[in-house]
């Protein structure tokens, strides 16, 4: 009898503990982001043809673009709380990529890496309301020239 009722206790309390340890991985940028090209500035361009970032709460973020040539890149990296971290591609043409990130409330600062190379530092905030995320990207592309993007998702 005492079996049955602590098992009908734990049947009771183990969706409130799954959904508290599941929250613990929300944060202000778990979600779709959707690129809107009107309101970004890229420096030199051409713009991104399409652009989505998904956060998801287990801290893996996915990375989906199509550049302004038409190539695509897939890729995804868990959070990496100031550690170096391998970008997993699964689509286009980056190789041995790494990425170091920290997350300070709304904002987050990455760096990543092709070979050992710094290729582009990012800051990213997302606004008081929850429904843009605003990203700064400094680099070099693989022809050695300087870019400087400010990049505005919208969250879906």
């Amino acid at each position: 009898m005492l079996n049955r009722h602590l098992l009908r206790i734990a049947l009771l309390f183990a969706p409130a503990v799954l959904t508290c340890a599941q929250a613990g991985h929300i944060t202000p940028f778990t979600g779709t982001w959707k690129l809107n090209v009107e309101k970004s500035r890229f420096h030199p361009g051409p713009p991104f043809r399409s652009f989505v970032i998904t956060f998801e709460p287990d801290g893996t973020r996915t990375l989906d673009l199509i550049a302004a040539d038409g190539q695509p890149l897939q890729a995804s990296l868990p959070w990496s709380d100031g550690k170096g971290v391998s970008v997993k591609v699964t689509q286009g043409s980056m190789e041995n990529v790494t990425a170091v990130s920290m997350m300070h409330g709304r904002t987050f600062d990455d760096t990543w890496r092709e070979n050992g190379k710094v290729i582009e530092k990012v800051h990213g905030a997302v606004s008081s309301d929850g429904r843009t995320l605003t990203t700064t990207v400094h680099g070099t592309d693989r022809q050695g020239r300087a870019f400087h993007n400010q990049l505005k998702f919208e969250k879906h």
